[in-house]
């Protein structure tokens, strides 16, 4: 079954959270409505291996995360010696990278995440939502949704149209978003996004993997959780930066 449609301003708005009886809806607002809002419980605390892959290169460094979702949010990547080298902090809007090797804040720069450089319409808190198994959702004109099968299971595609061209493939039952190809054509940019190694440690369908690599595949990162706990007695002080910049100055311990 295929639907093609024009978007509304109805369309675009996110609706709320999911009961039983939506959550069996796979119409178009019902759909866009359970891929707008992040997976719950969000407060949740993480670790693994971020693997980065470019011609000629390859680097797997080790990191943690303790977050309560996007806008409250703490990565921490440590070295291949398992030294820590950067914190990068999103809270209230903002977001900064702290550098353990200098002890200071540094200039952020998008190319650290690899393939979504290809797509400079992403803002950088968008892009966490990767670690929920979420993508961002980019304004679109025009809409189509295909239900088929595809190894005797339904899939559905989802295609948003605009200035940015999105592909979605999501898995009904359970729910989850699985495949995602992000196309910027006035730029050239492509990246594609894959979800796997689902778990329900958080009470939904989280993936446990995350790759994301860019039109040619010559760069990949791949996000990888090793561990994934739920945290709900995080405390907003480990994302305020005071506290962080005052900590890196005086040698004392950051994490609680």
């Amino acid at each position: 079954m295929t639907i093609m449609a024009p978007a509304s301003i109805h369309d675009q708005s996110p609706l709320s959270q999911p009961d039983s009886q939506t959550k069996n809806d796979l119409s178009f607002p019902a759909l866009m409505n359970r891929l707008a809002i992040l997976n719950e419980p969000v407060s949740r605390e993480g670790a693994g291996r971020l693997v980065v892959q470019a011609p000629g290169e390859r680097y797997s460094l080790q990191f943690r995360l303790l977050a309560k979702g996007p806008e409250a949010l703490r990565l921490e990547i440590f070295d291949p010696f398992g030294r820590p080298m950067l914190y990068f902090v999103s809270y209230l809007g903002e977001t900064r990278l702290f550098s353990i090797a200098q002890k200071k804040e540094i200039p952020f720069n998008s190319s650290l995440f690899g393939p979504w450089s290809a797509i400079s319409q992403i803002p950088i808190v968008e892009m966490l939502k990767l670690f929920w198994g979420r993508v961002p959702l980019f304004p679109y004109d025009t809409y189509k949704l295909d239900i088929g099968q595809e190894e005797e299971k339904r899939v559905i595609k989802l295609f948003l149209l605009g200035n940015v061209q999105q592909e979605l493939w999501i898995s009904p039952d359970p729910f989850s978003l699985t495949k995602v190809r992000i196309t910027n054509p006035s730029k050239e940019g492509e990246i594609e996004i894959l979800f796997s190694d689902f778990s329900e440690v958080t009470g939904n369908q989280t993936p446990m993997r995350c790759e994301i690599k860019d039109g040619p595949g010559e760069h990949v990162l791949t996000i990888r959780y090793e561990t994934l706990v739920l945290r709900p007695d995080i405390s907003d002080e480990i994302f305020k930066f005071s506290g962080l910049s005052d900590s890196q100055s005086t040698g004392k311990e950051i994490i609680p």
